[in-house]
């Protein structure tokens, strides 16, 4: 006998919602205040959910559930916390979740005193595993204390003439349900709080436990609908992740016209968490759905959420991790590099934002300044190049980046880690600009016109050599064939220009320009490089050749 068994198909006949294309946001409550918070090592304390219960305002969502009043005094308190300081903005609808029992009831609305309106949310488990094997109740005991828990609710309410109540029903572990249980026990509610003519009945419909793939979730919704005899429902989902398919099934879910949804930021819940709301409506966005949050300002609620919780996400969590918006792959660096420089072409091209191995564009997220591309041994030359780029404007010419990409790996192999971009900085410092214990040192440099030959320039070179100061005067056709020629009288291998570039750093009229410079050794054909800055081309010219001259005699 198989240890787990077949999990036995929704039996739906011509499902509509594969075919169904999602066009509108689904209602968003957030339950990190009660669900959340009770799977946490260490609870929120009030501060603290003062502080959450901002943080959620703020992003934009309009319900909001609170807690548990009758099970935990700091529930309580929060609840009365809300409400007795007016904390709670007009358009936001809290809620508090009580068990189908009628002497909880009391308690639950007893906190909600003076509340403007709220949404009181019962459950019951209706599985044939918790309602036997844990409640020990049959169908028609369930049946029985819905409506005693309906009718405490409204018995209740009635003494709370200043305030306005909502119903919201949890068959709990509905997955695991019999679909027709779960349906009628859903319509008794339903007749039972006789909801207004304008007022519908909230049905949250929870995967408790994940226990099936995320099309039976979206089947299981669409053939509850076609079931449910009330048209006075509000279709509501609660998925956990114990399979990690919440955000799919969710997803699916609406699809199948689901109207309303619950979950916590970054998943916080019990086991493996609820449905992530911020991969979820993010993901709604990328679809060109307007969810109504606003995650602009994402790694500042990152950070709040994680201080508040002691749980930061983890590194690769969508769209927060911090190497979600990373390339370490020399390829996919490569892919990145050149077409970020390409972006608004892209744009035309395929209309829309589209960037190779970038789901999204990280600015949408408030990640406009994250370095895109880390650095390893792993890392190619087009990586290692938009990181010079980016850090310090410098477009390297193929040649180097073919050459500084194996400098960079051969570093990242000796350090065995991660590679800083100040590391690949120091590491092109000293390959290029300014290697260690130079023997050729430039202390000046004068190019001028010659007197009789307009196409001669003359240039005079001042260099420390071996610890001498040599003065030497040469001509070419140009500043920098001067410059070479007058290098050339030192006691120096001899060697020709392989390749020469040049471009400016800035914008302005202070433009630094900067030159990069090989050199090619006569003799025994190796090849060397050289970078050098200055506000003049001729001399930044001039320092590129020193630099690599050094690596030449070195």
């Amino acid at each position: 006998m198989k240890k787990y068994s077949p999990i036995p198909e929704i039996g739906i006949q011509n499902r509509t919602w594969p075919d169904t294309q999602i066009t509108q946001s689904p209602t968003w409550c957030a339950v990190d205040l009660r669900d959340g918070n009770q799977a946490l090592p260490d609870p929120l304390t009030l501060e603290q959910k003062k502080i959450y219960f901002d943080i959620l305002v703020k992003i934009g969502f309009k319900e909001i559930e609170i807690g548990f009043p009758s099970a935990s005094k700091d529930d309580y308190d929060f609840c009365r916390h809300l409400i007795d300081n007016k904390v709670i903005p007009d358009d936001v609808m809290i809620s508090v979740l009580v068990p189908a029992r009628p002497d909880l009831v009391v308690k639950t609305m007893d906190a909600l005193r003076d509340v403007p309106k709220a949404t009181v949310h019962f459950y019951v488990a209706t599985s044939d595993l918790h309602r036997e094997h844990v409640l020990g109740k049959s169908h028609q005991e369930v049946f029985e204390m819905c409506t005693a828990t309906v009718q405490s609710i409204k018995e209740e309410a009635s003494k709370l003439k200043e305030s306005t109540f909502y119903l919201e029903f949890s068959p709990e572990e509905f997955t695991d349900t019999d679909l027709d249980f779960a349906v009628e026990v859903c319509d008794h509610v339903i007749e039972q709080w006789q909801p207004a003519a304008d007022e519908k009945v909230i049905l949250n419909l929870p995967a408790t436990v994940e226990r099936r793939p995320p099309t039976h979730y979206a089947d299981m919704i669409e053939l509850f609908q076609r079931k449910l005899k009330s048209e006075q429902a509000i279709i509501s989902l609660h998925a956990h992740n114990d399979m990690g398919c919440a955000v799919a099934s969710t997803q699916l879910a609406i699809q199948a016209g689901a109207h309303r949804v619950e979950g916590t930021l970054f998943g916080q819940g019990e086991r493996s968490g609820n449905v992530d709301l911020i991969t979820l409506v993010l993901n709604l966005q990328y679809l060109g759905i307007d969810t109504g949050l606003d995650f602009s300002d994402l790694m500042n609620i990152t950070e709040q959420i994680s201080e508040l919780t002691n749980m930061p996400p983890h590194e690769r969590h969508p769209y927060v991790g911090s190497l979600v918006f990373s390339a370490f792959s020399g390829s996919h660096q490569d892919a990145i590099h050149k077409s970020t420089l390409r972006k608004d072409e892209l744009m035309e091209t395929f209309g829309r934002w589209k960037i190779p191995y970038l789901h999204i564009d990280p600015a949408d997220v408030g990640r406009e300044f994250e370095n895109l591309i880390r650095i390893n041994s792993q890392s190619g030359k087009g990586g290692i190049a938009h990181i010079i780029e980016k850090e310090h404007n410098i477009k390297l010419p193929r040649f180097v980046q073919v050459d500084f990409a194996k400098r960079v790996q051969a570093y990242a192999e000796e350090v065995s880690r991660e590679v800083s971009t100040q590391e690949v900085w120091k590491v092109f410092e000293e390959a290029y600009i300014a290697p260690k214990n130079p023997k050729l040192v430039l202390n000046n440099y004068w190019p001028y016109p010659d007197e009789d030959q307009s196409e001669i320039v003359n240039a005079k070179i001042e260099v420390e050599f071996k610890g001498e100061t040599f003065t030497h005067e040469a001509t070419g056709n140009g500043p920098i064939s001067a410059f070479v020629a007058a290098l050339k009288k030192l006691d120096i291998p001899d060697f020709v220009l392989e390749h020469f570039g040049e471009d400016s750093i800035g914008d302005s009229a202070q433009a630094e320009a900067v030159s990069s410079i090989s050199v090619k050794n006569s003799d025994n054909g190796s090849v060397h490089i050289g970078f050098g800055y200055h506000s003049n081309i001729n001399h930044a010219a001039a320092r590129a050749i020193i630099a690599a001259v050094n690596k030449l005699i070195g």
